[in-house]
């Protein structure tokens, strides 16, 4: 069952970030439970209705959505999953490159996977420490 409940939810989850790219509303309407918390990056939280509207009628258009790194935990019918997520977006101001660190949560109703939740938060670049300069070896 994990692994049947991993594969449809991979399936899922590509059909979820093509119909991003593409602002497919039919496709993200199927995909969503009606309950849908989704939690921007940078904190904004909208319902089912209001993401959708964002992603379809936005003058930002995703150009990418690569995954660095994910895992499954599966709970019968609820599987979480989190990992870092390239983003790659056209905004009116220019390209946008970003990597967050994300949590989904995927409920199984009436025989179909749907996505309930999502929260990230961006990753920082961390900045490179240079060793302060020290006596020099002999």
């Amino acid at each position: 069952m994990n692994e049947e409940a991993i594969r449809a939810i991979e399936a899922a989850d590509a059909q979820r970030r093509e119909a991003t790219i593409g602002k497919d509303a039919a496709t993200l309407d199927m995909l969503f439970g009606d309950d849908l918390l989704f939690v921007h990056a940078g904190a904004v939280a909208e319902d089912k209705a209001k993401y959708i509207a964002r992603i379809c009628r936005s003058s930002h258009h995703y150009r990418g959505l690569t995954y660095l790194r994910r895992e499954f935990r599966v709970f019968g019918a609820v599987v979480l999953v989190d990992g870092d997520l390239r983003l790659q977006v056209a905004t009116p101001g220019g390209e946008r490159d970003v990597v967050v660190r994300f949590l989904q949560v995927w409920v199984r109703r009436d025989g179909r996977w749907q996505l309930v939740s999502w929260q990230s938060t961006p990753i920082r670049a961390r900045p490179i420490r240079r060793q302060a300069p020290g006596p020099s070896p002999r």
